[in-house]
């Protein structure tokens, strides 16, 4: 069966990394939260499945040493960045908090397939489109966008809804992903959801 980009009725709401210790950074968190709240209500209101990314630190000595050098690339001195399960900074921000029958799911690379049970999971919910939210555009969002298409599922990046540290990284993310997948508005999606369900 050939893939229809434009369904969502078999899609899911990826949250990605909203946190305080990384979605708190973002230089447009006051746009992406509301229309990332907004998408989660539709979401909810139609039963469509929501799966939020919570990015975990590996204890001392299990991190990648590789990680870490990419990390100092990007300005974060070695051992700067913990977001270990509990400490402040870890949980999901309030707004968005996720539902008891909502994923979420740790994760220790910028790719949510990568060491967790993603796939099986999505595949069990009979999901092909992945609508992805969060931060950071150039980091999490690109390198999961690219291990879905690997993976034959459709990458959908709501590009208003998606954040960087900075105007350039999220210029740079967006520009990138234009070349391997769709982007459209919140806007754009909340008009072609199907209709809500009953309660």
């Amino acid at each position: 069966m050939e893939l229809d980009p434009l369904a969502l009725d078999h899609s899911a709401l990826v949250v990605w990394d909203m946190q305080p210790g990384i979605a708190g950074r973002a230089f447009n968190r006051a746009e992406i939260v509301p229309k990332i709240a907004d998408l989660l209500g539709a979401y909810r209101a139609r039963r469509l499945p929501v799966v939020y990314s919570q990015h975990t630190t590996a204890p001392d000595g299990w991190g990648s040493p590789t990680m870490a050098r990419s990390m100092m690339r990007r300005g974060m001195a070695p051992g700067s960045f913990r977001l270990a399960a509990g400490v402040p900074g870890w949980e999901i921000l309030p707004e968005l908090a996720p539902r008891p029958e909502e994923l979420v799911l740790a994760k220790y690379t910028p790719s949510f397939f990568l060491g967790t049970p993603l796939e099986m999971m999505l595949r069990f919910r009979n999901v092909d489109t992945l609508l992805l939210t969060g931060v950071s555009t150039e980091v999490g969002i690109v390198t999961t966008a690219r291990h879905a298409i690997n993976l034959g599922f459709h990458p959908l990046v709501v590009e208003d809804a998606v954040g960087s540290a900075s105007p350039d990284g999220s210029a740079a993310g967006l520009r990138l992903l234009r070349e391997i997948c769709d982007l459209e508005s919140t806007a754009s999606i909340l008009e072609r959801l199907p209709p809500a369900t009953s309660a």
